[in-house]
C-alpha cells in the first residue's frame, strides 16, 4: 500500500526538491499530491486522504499557520502528521503559535535524513526501509 503524502508550498521548486528528497529516503511506494498555498492545499484534502502533510509557512493566499489550523478542525485529519518546512528563523515562536498541531519543523536548508527520520518515526515504517540506501552524506537541500 503506498503512503500519500501533500506537499505545500507556493514554490514548484521545492516541492520538486521535496519529492526528489523523499524518493531519495526509500521508504516504500510514494504518491504525492501537491498544493501551492493554503487554499489548494484544503482543496486536495477535500478530496484525499493523506498519511502526512509537508506545509510552507509563508505562502500567498492562505499561509501556513491559517493552513494548519484548518486542517486540524476536519476530524478527518485530526492526527494526521504535519511537518513545517521554513527558512523562519522564528522557529521557536512557529511551534508557539501552532503548538502541539504539528509534528515538527524542518530548516531549510534541510538535510535528506531529516525528512528520512520524521517519515520513519511519524508514519512508522522503520522496518520498510532499505539498509543499502541509509547514507545521504553531502546532500543538502
Amino acid at each position: 500500500m503506498a503512503l500519500k503524502l501533500l506537499i505545500v508550498d507556493d514554490s514548484r521548486s521545492l516541492r520538486k526538491v521535496m519529492i526528489k528528497v523523499i524518493k531519495m529516503c526509500h521508504v516504500g511506494d510514494v504518491e504525492f499530491l501537491e498544493a501551492g498555498n493554503g487554499i489548494e492545499g484544503l482543496e486536495v484534502l477535500a478530496g484525499n486522504w493523506v498519511d502526512m502533510i509537508f506545509t510552507d509557512i509563508n505562502m500567498p493566499g492562505m499561509d501556513g499557520f491559517t493552513f494548519v489550523n484548518e486542517v486540524r478542525k476536519n476530524d478527518m485529519f485530526k492526527y494526521t502528521p504535519i511537518v513545517v518546512i521554513t527558512s523562519e528563523t522564528r522557529s521557536d515562536e512557529i511551534l508557539d503559535v501552532l503548538g502541539d498541531k504539528v509534528a515538527g519543523l524542518l530548516h531549510k536548508p534541510f538535510r535528506p535524513e531529516d525528512v528520512r527520520d520524521y517519515l520513519t518515526r511519524l508514519l512508522d515504517i522503520g522496518e520498510a526501509l532499505d539498509e543499502e540506501d541509509e547514507s545521504f552524506e553531502g546532500y543538502d537541500f
